[in-house]
């Protein structure tokens, strides 16, 4: 065995002082933030979104209005511009990208015109032969709640959620089905009780039954609140076991198997810390899930994704399973591990990876960084390590 262990130390040399994180240009300009990525494998391009107006490469500095893409070398803008919602004097928004029907989506908080100059807000869909972003069927130019499409894992229908407001001369609610050309009214939701502030997340369809995130009041015993609830076809039912308020950020399926991240945790009553896998109306705590110590309540687990078959997530945590972490770790059915890298943040407001996407067979995160083991390396960055860990639960 002696001769090996010259080898052994060699490979551990090399693994220990590799560069596990690569930087994607010079981050936005000003105090604003790459919040959300969306490998896009149609137009082969890394979208970013955020609150940014300026995104910056090495060299250059490009004008994304809170729209930029990446082609492996460099950042630029992506379609037509969007713009701050007229009579809106703060930064616009874009919270995400999806594809349906194999048709690209955004939605956030924006405007942009039609290739006939109306104007539109808040969602939209690429037309990629002239690079316009175009409505949904109808002119939708008031100010309003509904500022997102979901699911943003494939799935049959697609639908605008978020605060109360009308779409196409609908009447008010939190959710509209959308089927590819037209809004519909979502009849379900037609059975929720009136209530102030109320709101939808997500809708999905998992084993049968239709799912909704929210925060509502109670349609099925008329008491309180609810932030989970689901749909048989004909009533609405409590998911089993979901006994707090706190809000789900997001959802992977996989394996006939629910995944939910968010701010829950087993003290507030729910399945697990932040994060939770259900199947056959049980939930798994996922090895006891995530933990941010330094303020518990604030922790998060803020996007899901998989990679190479295991399930990582990121988010606002320093443990995963008992073993400190940098905001990011991976669930390989059994055990969390943690990637190696020290993230460092901008200020505290943004201490937190927010999203990441798979693109050309590589894992992109985006936060609040500003420097990753000691390099400068502002918001957006690619892992580069492999199968390397630092430690496993």
């Amino acid at each position: 065995m002696k001769p090996l262990m010259p080898l052994a130390a060699v490979l551990w040399g090399t693994v220990a002082n590799a560069q596990f994180w690569r930087a994607l240009g010079r981050g936005t300009v000003g105090p604003t933030e790459v919040q959300t990525l969306y490998g896009d494998s149609v137009s082969d391009r890394l979208l970013a979104g955020g609150t940014f107006m300026w995104i910056m490469n090495e060299n250059d500095t490009v004008l994304g209005m809170g729209q930029a893409a990446w082609d492996g070398t460099r950042w630029d803008s992506v379609a037509t511009r969007i713009q701050p919602i007229s009579g809106n004097n703060s930064t616009n928004q874009t919270h995400w990208f999806l594809r349906f029907e194999g048709r690209l989506y955004a939605c956030g908080f924006f405007g942009f015109q039609n290739s006939d100059g109306t104007w539109n807000n808040n969602m939209a869909r690429l037309n990629e032969v002239d690079q316009h972003w175009e409505n949904l069927g109808c002119n939708y130019q008031f100010m309003t709640g509904l500022t997102t499409l979901v699911p943003k894992e494939p799935q049959a229908t697609l639908y605008a959620t978020g605060y109360m407001g009308s779409i196409c001369g609908y009447p008010e609610s939190c959710v509209f089905r959308y089927d590819g050309s037209a809004f519909h009214v979502w009849e379900p939701f037609n059975l929720i009780p009136d209530g102030n502030d109320n709101y939808v997340g997500t809708v999905f369809d998992f084993q049968g039954k239709t799912y909704m995130t929210c925060s509502l009041p109670d349609p099925v015993d008329g008491s309180g609140f609810v932030s989970f609830l689901r749909w048989n076809g004909s009533n609405w039912e409590h998911v089993p076991g979901w006994n707090t308020l706190s809000p789900i950020k997001d959802i992977s399926i996989r394996n006939d198997t629910l995944y939910v991240a968010g701010t829950f945790t087993l003290a507030d009553g729910g399945p697990g810390n932040l994060v939770a896998a259900f199947s056959n109306d049980q939930w798994n705590g996922m090895g006891g899930g995530l933990y941010y110590t330094p303020v518990p309540m604030s922790g998060a687990a803020l996007d899901l994704e998989w990679f190479h078959g295991e399930l990582w997530t990121c988010g606002r945590f320093n443990f995963a399973g008992g073993i400190p972490a940098h905001s990011i770790a991976k669930w390989d059915g059994q055990r969390w591990c943690v990637p190696p890298g020290d993230f460092q943040w901008i200020n505290n407001s943004l201490s937190r990876l927010g999203d990441m996407t798979v693109w050309r067979d590589s894992l992109y995160v985006c936060g609040g960084i500003l420097t990753v083991d000691g390099d400068t390396m502002k918001q957006v960055v690619q892992w580069m390590g492999g199968d390397a860990v630092e430690a496993c639960s």
